[in-house]
């Protein structure tokens, strides 16, 4: 593995601004800065693509969101993922020194034959990440509740994310 300079890594978190705990990750284009400072592609090589790996194609573009502060072990970074029929939210988590731990999806929009996933994410004080999930079909004007699901996601003290079903989602 190719070690990135710590400098860099330095340079990289400063692109994230810290956000406060409890916030919430809306499928909301709003919420994404309407001129957001451009991310050198050199910090996109070095921490964003180790995560997203043949998923890139030139029509998508990274934009740094924020970091949740506080954490002591790792750093966990949230950015934008804009492309062809998607837009996410994702969670990157990096060692101290900026290797690369863990990422996942925790909020967006995602264009489907069967119509628009949306997804919601609320990232809470204990550092779970509570996500619900929901299809809305084309020719429908919402979303459908019985086909909503809801997802908890943890980042452990080491830094990985890992995920569960709530309860009330699992089949018997």
């Amino acid at each position: 593995m190719i070690q990135t300079p710590e400098a860099l890594f330095e340079e990289y978190l400063g692109f994230f601004t810290p956000l406060d705990l409890p916030f919430s990750l809306l499928p909301d284009l709003e919420q994404i800065p309407s001129d957001p400072e451009p991310l050198p592609g050199t910090l996109q090589e070095a921490f964003i693509l180790p995560f997203e790996g043949d998923e890139v194609d030139e029509y998508t573009e990274y934009i740094p969101f924020g970091r949740i502060a506080g954490t002591k072990e790792y750093h966990a970074l949230i950015y934008w993922k804009a492309g062809v029929l998607r837009y996410e939210y994702i969670l990157a988590t990096y060692s101290t020194g900026g290797t690369p731990l863990s990422h996942a999806i925790v909020g967006g929009l995602r264009y489907e034959e069967e119509g628009t996933l949306h997804s919601v994410g609320v990232v809470h004080e204990d550092l779970t990440i509570t996500i619900a999930e929901g299809l809305a079909r084309t020719e429908e004007a919402g979303l459908n509740p019985d086909q909503t699901q809801t997802y908890l996601m943890v980042i452990t003290p080491a830094g990985m994310i890992t995920y569960d079903i709530h309860e009330e989602n699992k089949e018997t």
